[in-house]
């Protein structure tokens, strides 16, 4: 079963969001990827923060999610065309969408293979995500001293998907297009606030007594901190839904 937001819908803009200019270069990329003229679906529209602006500018986008409380979200901000469902089993007929987008989705997938496949079966010629890859920062060491902490405790960190971005490792990518590098300041309490909270789904299984230390422990080595500097390079991914079916119903991967 796949993992829904509902319990961050009402923080998940607020911790998952970009700063303006950001999110203007990569609806921009997006935009020269899609078409006015054809259906795009948005699968896993989430709070509708792709699939609203592009229904602004013209653009044909239906959007589906697990969570009611996240499509309440994008309802109220005017996103329309929305239904409730999991990726795993779309509600769709065959080859209806000239596109589809996923974007922060598929780490929430168990069966990520199965949801590709359905992509596939309902897409006439491309997939397309965004990939958010974090580079080596001081707000990286921060959040791997989180999961080596719960790794120490006795529970490893893990998402129980696969990160888009992490998709090219094992099916090279058609276009793997640059977008932007983001680098900002981010409070360290802030950090530590949403760590505490489970804002993150890798955090959801984390038995409490486990979570409780690592937060201690990240409170000790972090908390006198006041901000550090968070790196991550932010690029356009595109597959041919061919070559993306014939990876997503080939032999399984050892590794998951």
């Amino acid at each position: 079963m796949s993992l829904s937001f509902d319990r961050v819908a009402d923080r998940y803009d607020q911790t998952r969001g970009y700063p303006e200019t950001i999110m203007e270069d990569i609806l921009g990329a997006l935009e020269g990827a899609l078409r006015k003229d054809k259906t795009i679906l948005d699968a896993g529209v989430g709070t509708g923060r792709f699939a609203k602006p592009f229904q602004d500018l013209g653009f044909d986008v239906v959007g589906i999610d697990l969570s009611p409380r996240m499509l309440r979200k994008a309802a109220e901000k005017g996103t329309t065309g929305l239904l409730r469902g999991d990726i795993t089993r779309l509600p769709f007929q065959d080859r209806v969408f000239w596109a589809t987008l996923s974007i922060h989705v598929l780490h929430l997938v168990p069966s990520w293979r199965m949801a590709l496949t359905e992509i596939c079966r309902v897409t006439t010629d491309k997939y397309i995500s965004v990939a958010f890859r974090k580079d080596d920062s001081p707000a990286e060491e921060i959040r791997e001293f989180y999961d080596k902490m719960c790794t120490e405790l006795g529970c490893r960190i893990r998402h129980p998907g696969l990160r888009e971005r992490e998709l090219p490792d094992f099916l090279a990518p058609d276009v793997d297009k640059l977008i932007v590098t983001h680098e900002h300041p981010i409070r360290v309490e802030d950090m530590i606030n949403d760590f505490e909270q489970r804002t993150y789904s890798s955090q959801w299984l984390v038995p409490e007594e486990i979570h409780e230390q690592a937060i201690a422990a990240l409170r000790e080595a972090f908390g006198n901190d006041d901000s550090v500097i968070g790196r991550e390079r932010i690029s356009l991914l595109e597959w041919d839904v061919y070559r993306l079916w014939k990876f997503s119903t080939g032999p399984e991967l050892k590794s998951y």
